[in-house]
C-alpha cells in the first residue's frame, strides 16, 4: 500500500493538465471562417456605410443636397472592398411661430449603404431631424432613426 502512495495526486494533475490543453485548443479553433466571415464582413461595413452617410449630412446639413439629388460617396475599406452610401433628404414638414418650439423644419434624411461585391447587401437608415436655423444651440436635433437591411429586423436609436 505504501508503494502506490502520492499516485492519485499525481494523476490528478495529469488530467489536469490534459483537459487544460484540450480547452486552450478548444477556443483557438477559429469558427465562423471562409466565406461566411467574409459576407458578414461586408454586411457590417455595408451598415457602418448607412451610419456614416446619416451622421455625415446631419454634420453638413443643410448643405446635403439642395436640388435634391442624393449626395454620394465612396471610401475604400479594404484590399477590394469599396463602401458607398448614398444621403437623400425630403423636407417633411414646418412650423413658424411663437414658442420654444417654433421656427424648425423637419427632413427626412435616407441613406443607403453598401458594398462594391455584396449583392443584395444594401443597408437602409431613415432618420427624421429637426432643423432650427434661428435658435441657439445646436441646429439639428435626431427625432427618429430607423434602420433596415440584410442583418436583423430595423431598430431604433432613441432621439437624443
Amino acid at each position: 500500500m505504501n508503494r502506490c502512495r502520492g499516485s492519485a495526486i499525481v494523476l490528478s494533475m495529469l488530467l489536469l493538465v490534459i483537459l487544460s490543453a484540450l480547452g486552450m485548443y478548444v477556443v483557438s479553433v477559429p469558427v465562423g471562417t471562409g466565406e461566411d466571415a467574409g459576407r458578414h464582413h461586408r454586411a457590417a461595413v455595408a451598415r457602418n456605410m448607412a451610419r456614416a452617410g446619416v451622421n455625415a449630412a446631419i454634420a453638413r446639413f443643410p448643405v446635403v443636397n439642395p436640388d435634391g439629388s442624393p449626395y454620394v460617396r465612396r471610401i475604400p475599406v479594404g484590399p477590394n472592398v469599396t463602401g458607398r452610401y448614398s444621403v437623400s433628404s425630403r423636407k417633411t414638414g414646418a412650423e413658424s411661430g411663437s414658442g420654444a418650439a417654433s421656427g424648425f423644419e423637419e427632413y427626412d434624411l435616407v441613406s443607403v449603404g453598401s458594398v462594391t461585391d455584396l449583392a443584395a447587401g444594401d443597408v437602409r437608415v431613415v432618420a427624421r431631424i429637426r432643423y432650427a436655423p434661428d435658435l441657439p444651440g445646436p441646429k439639428v436635433r435626431i427625432l427618429k432613426w430607423e434602420e433596415s437591411g440584410r442583418r436583423g429586423p430595423s431598430s431604433q436609436r432613441p432621439a437624443p
